[in-house]
C-alpha cells in the first residue's frame, strides 16, 4: 500500500501532518485553518489574557461547584497558562513522534482561540515553518528553539506579568505540562515513548525548563526509581477540596499527594 503523499522534499504536507496529529486526539489536534483565531501576541495581550483569567476562573468554579469568590484569582491564570503550554508540548512531541518534525510554534506564526476551551483550538500561519529532525540532539535543539524559547516562554511571561503571578510556579507548570505530554503523547505512540522520555529529561538540563523542576532518585516498592519533582506549586491546592499534586514540591511525609491525581 503507497504511503501518504509527500511534498519535495520528502516531508508529508502540512494538511497531512495535520490531520494525523488530529487522529491522536485531546491536546495535539491541530488545525489548519486559522478563521476566529488571534495572532499569539494578540491573545496575550492585558485585555485579552484578563478576559482568558476570567473565563478560566468561570471554568474552574463550574467544575469545581464552588462559587467563583472561592476560586483565587492566581489558581485560574496557572490554569489558563497550563491549559496553553500543554497544547504546545503536545502537539511538538506528537510531531516528532509522527513525523521526525518540529513545527514552529513560535509567537509570530502560532494562532490561538481567544476563549478558554480545552482543548484550546491552535493553529499555525505558516504551517509548513519547522523543522525535519533526526536523533536525540537535532530533536532537543529544534524544540528548545521553536517551542521552549517561542510559545512555551511567550505564555509563561505574559501570565507572569498580566497575571501577577510567581515565575517559580509557572516554569515549573511548564516543566511539568512537558513531563506529563511525552507520557501521554508516549503512550499513543509507544514505539517512539522512549525517545519522547530521552527528548524531556534533555529539555529539563536546559537552564530556563531546568528552573521548573528535576527528575531524583527515589525508593519504591523497596526499588529503585526515579520521578520528577516540581519546584514551585501549581496552586490547585487552594481550590477547597483539592490536594495536591504527585509531582508538587510541597508533597512531603504528613502532606501526601491527592489520591485523585
Amino acid at each position: 500500500m503507497p504511503g501518504p503523499p509527500e511534498g519535495t522534499d520528502g516531508i508529508l504536507p502540512p494538511a497531512q501532518r495535520a490531520a494525523e496529529l488530529t487522529g491522536l486526539g485531546g491536546f495535539a489536534v491541530l488545525q489548519v485553518g486559522t478563521e476566529g483565531l488571534l495572532p499569539l501576541p494578540m491573545a496575550l495581550g492585558a485585555d485579552h489574557l484578563a478576559a482568558r483569567f476570567a473565563a478560566t476562573r468561570t471554568g474552574l468554579a463550574a467544575g469545581t461547584g464552588l462559587a467563583l469568590e472561592q476560586v483565587p484569582l492566581r489558581t485560574a491564570v496557572s490554569a489558563a497558562q497550563v491549559g496553553l503550554v500543554s497544547r504546545f508540548w503536545s502537539i511538538a512531541l506528537a510531531s516528532v513522534a509522527l513525523h521526525g518534525w518540529v513545527p514552529a510554534l513560535t509567537p509570530d506564526l502560532v494562532r490561538v482561540d481567544p476563549g478558554h476551551r480545552n482543548p484550546s483550538p491552535i493553529a499555525l500561519d505558516e504551517p509548513e515553518a519547522g523543522r525535519s529532525v533526526v536523533g536525540l540532539e537535532e530533536t532537543v535543539a529544534a524544540v528548545e528553539a521553536l517551542v521552549v524559547h517561542g510559545a512555551v516562554a511567550a505564555v509563561t511571561e505574559a501570565c507572569r506579568v498580566h497575571g501577577r503571578t510567581s515565575a517559580t510556579v509557572l516554569v515549573s507548570n511548564a516543566a511539568s505540562s512537558l513531563v506529563a505530554a511525552a507520557r501521554v503523547v508516549g503512550g499513543k505512540v509507544p514505539g517512539r515513548a522512549e525517545h519522547l522520555d530521552a527528548v524531556a529529561r534533555r529539555l529539563l538540563a536546559r537552564p530556563w525548563l531546568a528552573e521548573g523542576g528535576a527528575y531524583r532518585d527515589v525508593e519504591a516498592d523497596g526499588r529503585a526509581a526515579e520521578e520528577f519533582k516540581r519546584t514551585g506549586c501549581c496552586l490547585y491546592y487552594r481550590l477547597p477540596g483539592h490536594g495536591l499534586c504527585p509531582d508538587c514540591v510541597l508533597v512531603r511525609p504528613g502532606h501526601p499527594a491527592d489520591d485523585h491525581h
